[in-house]
């Protein structure tokens, strides 16, 4: 986790010398991440969304469909408001955009490894079943750092010397 936190928050030093994390660019990069893997899954949801449905467009207005559409509106949000929170930090919607996509793509994946099991193949081939693979094991990433973002923020903010002196 050390080596996964130093490629993505620089290390600065305070008043004092002491070095410390920048956990804003942390959060910047984590946001930027969010958007660009939102530029490469949306394309690839409706695509399959639309070979799975085998009804025409009406697979825009399938549940499935409208839960993905929830999750990478809820993503686009919760990066926008980080980025436009600067300079101050703001992970707390991301995080919750990051454990939405999480619990979604582990069932994406728990049904994919169902179906291997019962010997059935995939639509799209078995590159169907690694893309989801990675991509929830980048989506437990993106949550696992976001949620340490939304834990440090929340810490600095109920230690800070200001806090304490009112």
């Amino acid at each position: 986790m050390r080596h996964c936190l130093a490629l993505i928050s620089p290390t600065k030093q305070n008043e004092g010398g002491v070095p410390m994390r920048d956990w804003r660019t942390a959060e910047t990069r984590l946001a930027k991440l969010t958007l660009y893997a939102l530029l490469i899954f949306a394309p690839f949801e409706t695509y399959a969304s639309y070979v799975f449905a085998k009804s025409g467009a009406w697979f825009l207005v399938h549940p499935g469909y409208l839960h993905s559409v929830a999750g990478m509106v809820l993503l686009f949000v919760g990066a926008r408001h980080s980025l436009k929170a600067r300079p101050r930090r703001a992970p707390g919607l991301l995080c919750a955009s990051h454990a939405w996509w999480a619990a979604t793509s582990w069932t994406s994946t728990q049904w994919r490894l169902q179906a291997i099991s019962r010997g059935e193949q995939m639509r799209l081939g078995l590159g169907e079943f690694w893309f989801v693979v990675g991509g929830t094991v980048l989506t437990f990433v993106c949550f696992g750092l976001s949620l340490f973002l939304t834990y440090q923020s929340t810490f600095e903010e109920t230690a800070s010397p200001e806090r304490m002196t009112r």
